[in-house]
C-alpha cells in the first residue's frame, strides 16, 4: 500500500514540474525595434523592422510619442516590417520610434524602441527661369515714286465644323448605401477600404484624405479603436484596420483627424474548434496510472 501511495505523489510531483518547466519556457518574451536607414531628412521614407512575442493585437509604433503606424501581430506572426515616412515638418535632431503591444500571457504591455536622426529639410530645387528675347522689329523699304507696291495674297481658311463628341463614361452610378471601396485613391472628405467585406485574420486597409495635415489618425468602430496613422502634408493617410471584437454584419469604420470620416464593412465569421493541451493528457494518464495500481493491488 506505501508503494502504491509512493507513486500516486511522484506522478503528481512530475506533472507540477511539467506545468513549470512549461511557464518557464512562456516567460521568455523577446521585443525589438530596427530603423533602415536610421536617419535621412523630413518627409523621407524609412522602414521599421519588428519582433514581439507574444503579443495579442497589433503593434502600435509611435514617432516622438505620438502613435502614427501599426502592424498586426499574435501567437503566430511574431515579427515582420512597416514602411514610414518622417513628418514633413519635423526639425533637425533626434526622435524616439517605439513599438507597444499587449502581452498575451500577462496582459500587461509590451514595447521596444529605436531612434531616428532628421539631418534636415530637404533643399528645395530652384525654377529655372526663362529669358524672352525682344521683339524684332523689321522698318519698312522705302518706295520710290512712281512704284506700285503689291501686297501679298492672304489665304484664309475657314474653320472646322466638326465636332468632336466625347466617348461615353463606362464608370457605373454609384448606388446608395454600398460601403465605400476602391482601387483608386480617395477624394478629399471620403475613408475608402481596401476591400467591402472582411474574415477575422484577413488585412483590411483604410485611407482617406481631407485631414489636418500632421494631425494624428483614430480609426473607431462600434467605439472601439481599430487602427490609427499620421496624415501627411496633403492630409492623406492609409492604415491597417484591426477589429477587437469578431462580430458578423455591417460595421462603420469612422476616423476622427480634424474632420470626420466615415466607411463600412461587412465582417464575416467562421466557426473553428481547439483541442486538449499535452500537459491535461500527461496529468490524465498519470492519474489512471495510479488508479489502475490500486486495484490490482
Amino acid at each position: 500500500m506505501r508503494f502504491v501511495v509512493r507513486l500516486f505523489f511522484g506522478a503528481v510531483a512530475a506533472t507540477v514540474l511539467l506545468l513549470a518547466a512549461a511557464g518557464n519556457a512562456n516567460a521568455q518574451y523577446t521585443s525589438s525595434v530596427g530603423l533602415k536607414p536610421s536617419s535621412g531628412t523630413a518627409g523621407s521614407s524609412f522602414t521599421i523592422s519588428w519582433n514581439f512575442y507574444p503579443c495579442k493585437g497589433p503593434v502600435t509604433f509611435s514617432w516622438n510619442g505620438a502613435p502614427t503606424w501599426s502592424a498586426n501581430a499574435d501567437l503566430q506572426n511574431t515579427s515582420g516590417t512597416v514602411a514610414a515616412k518622417v513628418p514633413a515638418g519635423a526639425q533637425p535632431g533626434t526622435y524616439p520610434v517605439t513599438g507597444t503591444c499587449t502581452n498575451a500571457r500577462t496582459g500587461g504591455p509590451l514595447s521596444a524602441g529605436s531612434r531616428f536622426t532628421v539631418t534636415g529639410t530637404p533643399t528645395p530645387t530652384p525654377t529655372p527661369v526663362t529669358t524672352t528675347p525682344p521683339p524684332v522689329t523689321t522698318r519698312p523699304t522705302p518706295t520710290r515714286p512712281g512704284a506700285t507696291t503689291t501686297p501679298p495674297a492672304t489665304t484664309t481658311t475657314p474653320p472646322s465644323s466638326a465636332t468632336t463628341t466625347p466617348p461615353p463614361s463606362s464608370t457605373p452610378p454609384a448606388t446608395p448605401g454600398t460601403p465605400t471601396t476602391s482601387s483608386t485613391g480617395p477624394k478629399p472628405g471620403e475613408l475608402v477600404l481596401d476591400r467591402p467585406s472582411v474574415k477575422p485574420g484577413e488585412a483590411l486597409s483604410a485611407s482617406g484624405k481631407g485631414c489636418e495635415p500632421g494631425r494624428v489618425v483614430t480609426l473607431t468602430s462600434d467605439g472601439a479603436e481599430v487602427g490609427s496613422a499620421y496624415a501627411d502634408s496633403s492630409g492623406a493617410f492609409t492604415a491597417p484596420v484591426e477589429f477587437t471584437r469578431i462580430e458578423a454584419g455591417p460595421h462603420t469604420v469612422v476616423a476622427e483627424c480634424g474632420v470626420r470620416l466615415t466607411g463600412a464593412v461587412d465582417q464575416v465569421v467562421t466557426r473553428s474548434s481547439g483541442g486538449q493541451t499535452g500537459t491535461l493528457v500527461i496529468l490524465v494518464f498519470f492519474v489512471l496510472a495510479g488508479i489502475t495500481v490500486l486495484r490490482f493491488r
